[in-house]
């Protein structure tokens, strides 16, 4: 008898020691949230203590939550929203009407512009025909017209750019609901992405639109329309906007094909991710490099331009970049090193592999926890001076 009472104090103090992690578990995440919370709360954001929360994610959306952490977290990071908390009604507004602003001076519709203009002309234009002259707007308004100030030109052009939008956009995450739904949502979805993306490439002629910046669009119109805060979820579409021309400001030049051999481009990034590998790990750099040339720009190039954002799923993507855009070294930097906790995770497999099965392995990443690759590239620059 001693032994069955013995026996269930013991498998009682068993079950104690088995909720107590879980427990811990919790209180520690809603110590988390209140932490988020209090320097959010803030009426000067402390930058330094944000950056340290979010490189450590940032907790998700619970039922009854009046707005996202995560949604007002990205803005400040990304400079979206200030320091000081006081100005962020106003500054907001300002951005979100020039957004409008944009979207009016670049969505053009030619047959409006021409009804408009016939109106506004139609006193000046009889008095003009009565001359012999002929209007401006019948020869500028003409379909076949190729001048370079011809509304209808510019449409047409503007429809190339409109239709390699569209065609990446609808590719995008399909296989999340968001993206990718019968209920009509995702269709408003893809709509906001397609401006956003046109507005961009508008207002950078020289690098327009180029196949990718959808995936680095996405994760921001995600997290800010998915805000519980209806009064920001309904400008997630500028907000989004104006977040996107942050990251891009830092990554555009990966874009760029005639900057692809400059201190800036893509090449260069690419060298700069193997002389970090070469530094952390001579031998599977010498692996990779040496032994089986695998050229960087078989994998390297779209992990880089498009942020992991086809590595991981969705869910961990957004994890993901809340330590990309939290590093105090800068965006570009965390996700190099990221990327060489990725190499350094799969040293054994690659070490160990041929040509063709490391650049499958490389072109598609087996599925790994996101936590452990940041936990790993932490530790292998810890005492690093890069």
């Amino acid at each position: 008898m001693a032994a069955a009472v013995g026996d269930g104090a013991a498998s009682a103090a068993g079950d104690s020691e088995l909720e107590s992690p879980a427990r811990t578990k919790k209180d520690l995440y809603e110590a988390r949230i209140e932490e988020f919370e209090r320097v959010l709360s803030a009426e000067v954001i402390d930058l330094n203590a944000l950056r340290k929360l979010a490189l450590g994610g940032v907790p998700e959306c619970r039922p009854g939550d009046v707005y996202s952490l995560r949604a007002r977290t990205w803005k400040i990071l990304l400079g979206h929203l200030s320091k000081d908390t006081k100005t962020w009604g106003e500054s907001q507004r300002k951005r979100r009407r020039q957004y409008a602003e944009f979207c009016e001076e670049f969505m053009v519709d030619p047959t409006k512009v021409a009804a408009e203009s016939d109106a506004t002309d139609a006193n000046g234009a009889a008095s003009r025909n009565r001359e012999g002259s002929l209007s401006t707007s019948q020869v500028d308004d003409d379909p076949l017209s190729t001048k370079s100030d011809s509304v209808w030109n510019k449409y047409f052009a503007d429809n190339e750019v409109k239709d390699q939008i569209e065609r990446d956009v609808d590719r995008t995450h399909p296989d999340i609901h968001f993206f990718n739904n019968q209920d009509g949502s995702s269709a408003v979805h893809k709509e906001c992405m397609k401006r956003t993306l046109f507005v961009f490439a508008k207002l950078n002629p020289g690098l327009k639109y180029v196949q990718g910046m959808n995936e680095l669009h996405a994760p921001l119109l995600w997290t800010f329309r998915t805000d519980p805060d209806e009064a920001e979820s309904e400008h997630a579409e500028a907000d989004a906007f104006f977040c996107f021309m942050e990251i891009m400001s830092e990554f555009r030049d990966h874009f760029c094909k005639q900057l692809d051999n400059s201190s800036s481009g893509i090449r260069a990034t690419m060298t700069t991710l193997l002389g970090y590998l070469q530094e952390h790990d001579y031998e599977l750099w010498d692996h990779l490099v040496n032994r089986m040339s695998i050229d960087p720009q078989y994998f390297a190039f779209r992990w880089i331009t498009l942020m992991c954002s086809q590595e991981f799923h969705f869910p961990d993507l957004i994890r993901l970049w809340d330590t990309f855009l939290a590093d105090p070294k800068g965006r570009l930097d965390s996700l190099l090193k990221f990327c060489v906790a990725m190499l350094v995770s799969a040293r054994d497999l690659l070490l160990a592999g041929d040509f063709a099965s490391n650049l499958k392995l490389l072109q598609s990443y087996p599925p790994t926890d996101v936590n452990v690759l940041i936990a790993k590239a932490q530790e292998i620059f810890a005492q690093s001076k890069v």
